[in-house]
């Protein structure tokens, strides 16, 4: 057996596994996507979800605390202006 013909059968052997190794990746590859595009679909999905139910959450509870927070703070300032005039009132009639 010559070298040449040893050297034409190592590329045909080794072409032949490299189409067979390129069709497996492929099938591989094939059915990775098939199995993760479900996946990700539905994490999609609950993303949205997520987003919708904090968005609902928020405004809700943001709205009652504002709410909250105004009244405690008028509530305050009334004490606040009421509290200055009984301070004001009796100085002035200390004063005078």
């Amino acid at each position: 057996m010559e070298i040449a013909m040893l050297r034409d059968w190592v590329i045909v052997v080794f072409g032949i596994l490299a189409i067979g190794a390129v069709a497996i990746s492929v099938i591989l590859l094939i059915i990775v996507y098939r199995k993760v595009t479900p996946i990700l679909d539905a994490s999609k999905e609950v993303v949205f979800d997520v987003r919708r139910t904090s968005s609902v959450v928020s405004k809700s509870v943001i709205g009652s605390v504002a709410r909250v927070e105004g009244l405690v703070a008028g509530v305050r300032k009334a004490a606040e202006v009421i509290a200055s005039l009984g301070k004001k009132g009796g100085r002035k009639s200390g004063k005078q």
